[in-house]
């Protein structure tokens, strides 16, 4: 089945076979909404990549540099974040249930209220950088 890379509008972009994904790079790509659904992105590069609502629930995304990519919104359920590169990376609202982040280096990550994170997984053990939206003042 192919990762279809689809614009806001919905437009097809690109259409890429999963097996070919491994180490590409996606480097300061626009990719809102993309679909990488059970695909072996090992090695992948998304530095700086906008990654809204991208769905990469059950990827294998082991030893991907997602350093300071936008993932807001995304889901990233039960993927495989084995010694990800996420450094600086926005996970607001995104769902990383059940994600293996095992060896993941996180530091600098934002992350807010809505953020799921995997069962037992501590944000205090890893310098992340809680967001919290600012409410203006009436007037």
């Amino acid at each position: 089945m192919p990762v279809e890379v689809k614009s806001i509008s919905g437009e097809v972009l690109l259409t890429l076979e999963k097996d070919a994904l491994e180490g590409a790079d996606f480097y300061k790509q626009s990719l809102p909404g993309a679909n990488f659904q059970e695909a072996n992105l090992a090695h992948a590069r998304f530095y700086n990549a906008n990654l809204k609502g991208a769905n990469f629930s059950g990827a294998r995304l082991y030893r991907a540099d997602l350093q300071i990519a936008d993932l807001t919104g995304a889901n990233l359920k039960r993927a495989d974040l084995t010694y990800a590169h996420l450094l600086g990376t926005n996970f607001c609202d995104a769902d990383l249930t059940e994600a293996n982040v095992k060896w993941a280096m996180f530091k600098g990550t934002k992350y807010n209220r809505n953020t799921k994170f995997p069962k037992g997984f501590n944000v205090n053990d890893h310098e992340m950088e809680l967001v919290t939206e600012t409410v203006g003042a009436a007037g």
